[in-house]
């Protein structure tokens, strides 16, 4: 039968889904610790990005060397997202203590706008690391102006993140299943519109050092001509 065929759309739906599952599975116990979130998820996506390019990577050992290669920015920045996420925690828990309806709406809007922001920054500043070689602030930069330029696909992710959280509220009896099929979906998809974006940040990376490499010439070729002069 066509569909049980390795290359079918069904069989590489499966194969997909599979080795996302299994991904979720080492971040998971990779991030027990707490303090290695940072380079856990920077491992996830760096692995997730080819599974979602359809590369077909081995998954364990790939992980550990990515875990390993970018363990340092990503764990200064996780670091950084932690004590964003720990005030605004302070920030909510205050607020619903307060009673939502006795806080000024322009304090409880630039929450809730700081609030998708770190939420964003957390969805990007990790594959960016993976994915190309900067510096943490560089990271940083790079995650607010693709955030900027990507807000509806990164806010159609955040949508997807509430509803599996209501459906993990709903259905908390089958909440071990509801995880396996929801998670590995919004990891996807995240992928889908980070590859979207990291093409065009390449692309233009790429016309940057031609430009840079043809001004060289130009320059090298007018000290010869000045030299020979």
């Amino acid at each position: 039968m066509n569909f049980l065929n390795y290359d079918s759309p069904l069989m590489r739906f499966l194969s997909t889904f599979t080795d996302l599952m299994i991904l979720d599975i080492l971040c998971f116990i990779c991030c027990i610790p707490i303090v290695t979130i940072g380079p856990a998820l920077c491992a996830k996506y760096a692995i997730a990005m080819k599974i979602a390019r359809r590369e077909d990577p081995v998954i364990v050992k790939p992980y550990f060397e990515a875990f390993k290669e970018n363990f340092k920015q990503s764990f200064i920045a996780w670091l950084f997202c932690l004590a964003a996420c720990l005030l605004l925690c302070m920030d909510w828990t205050w607020m619903y203590e307060q009673g939502f309806g006795n806080v000024n709406p322009f304090y409880f809007g630039a929450a809730a706008i700081v609030t998708v922001l770190v939420l964003f920054i957390i969805m990007t500043v990790f594959p960016i690391i993976a994915r190309f070689e900067v510096t943490v602030k560089e990271a940083f930069k790079t995650s607010v102006l693709f955030s900027m330029l990507y807000f509806f696909g990164l806010l159609a992710i955040v949508i997807l993140i509430l509803f599996s959280l209501f459906m993990c509220i709903k259905y908390i009896r089958w909440l071990p299943l509801v995880i396996a099929i929801s998670h590995p979906t919004i990891v996807f998809c995240l992928c889908l519109v980070l590859i979207r974006g990291f093409k065009k940040l390449e692309g233009n990376t790429e016309e940057e050092k031609e430009d840079e490499s043809s001004k060289n010439i130009e320059k090298t070729e007018k000290e010869d001509s000045e030299n020979e002069d």
